[in-house]
């Protein structure tokens, strides 16, 4: 699976000098150590891993059986926006039924992901993205009160409107500069603001001293720690089980472009 953090490192714009290219993937298990149970040679599984390639080693508590009907690519596709969305959501936000979320560029993959989850959580959800993507977000249940463009600053206004000028209560950022002041604007009764963009780092003391109510935290998945991930990695499953979740769109590359 290929997603943001490895266009980052590509570019050389990643902040950890010694990450590799590859979090994720799908395949066949060719090898288990002998203390690994639960995990045969053989199974097809999907998960967490370090480092891209014809073959790859995983740690067995982060991986899980793949789903006949899943084509390999979504398969490959699911594990690091899935998992990063639900810790975001439920561990660090800890978003309650009722309460309201800003998803930014929620038709991309981490997004996608975060607004099934906020559904499923019981949350309004509100999302932008670039007019050309907005036919996706229709597609997955946003009407246009819930959308507004992430290229300009309108959304502020937009989103103040629609609710009254409550704001909201959780916002999933990967913006910068001034779109980040303007989302820090919708939350004026405090809230949750979590950063997953690279670009635009903010001081929390700082937010909370100018924005009083407002716990800002800038995150990564692997943070949770594996125990955590092993668990977060089974719920989701058990939610795509019971088919509440669905994967993604994909797009797929021959490796060689």
């Amino acid at each position: 699976g290929l997603n943001f953090r490895d266009v980052l490192i590509a570019l050389g714009v990643y902040p950890d000098s010694d990450a590799v290219l590859g979090g994720e993937g799908a395949g066949v298990v060719v090898e288990v150590a002998p203390d690994v149970t639960g995990v045969r040679v053989g199974d097809e599984v999907f998960g967490l891993f370090e480092g891209a390639g014809p073959v790859a080693v995983a740690d067995a508590r982060l991986v899980a059986a793949k789903p006949a009907e899943w084509s390999w690519e979504q398969a490959a596709a699911v594990p690091v926006v899935f998992l990063t969305a639900y810790y975001g959501l439920v561990d660090l936000a800890a978003a309650k039924p009722g309460e309201r979320v800003l998803i930014h560029a929620a038709a991309g993959g981490v997004g996608s992901a975060a607004t099934q989850l906020a559904r499923h959580l019981g949350l309004e959800v509100f999302g932008t993205a670039s007019t050309g993507k907005w036919d996706t977000l229709h597609a997955t249940g946003y009407d246009a009160t819930h959308i507004a463009n992430s290229r300009t600053l309108d959304f502020e206004q937009h989103f103040l409107d629609a609710t009254d000028g409550a704001g909201v209560d959780i916002v999933l950022d990967c913006l910068a500069g001034e779109f980040v002041d303007a989302t820090l604007r919708l939350l004026p009764r405090g809230g949750r603001f979590l950063e997953l963009g690279k670009a635009d780092i903010r001081d929390p003391d700082t937010i909370g001293a100018d924005h009083p109510g407002i716990t800002y935290q800038a995150y990564d998945l692997a943070e949770a720690g594996t125990p955590r991930l092993q668990q977060i990695l089974a719920d989701i499953v058990d939610l795509f089980t019971r088919g509440i979740l669905q994967p993604i769109p994909v797009s797929s590359f021959d490796i060689r472009r």
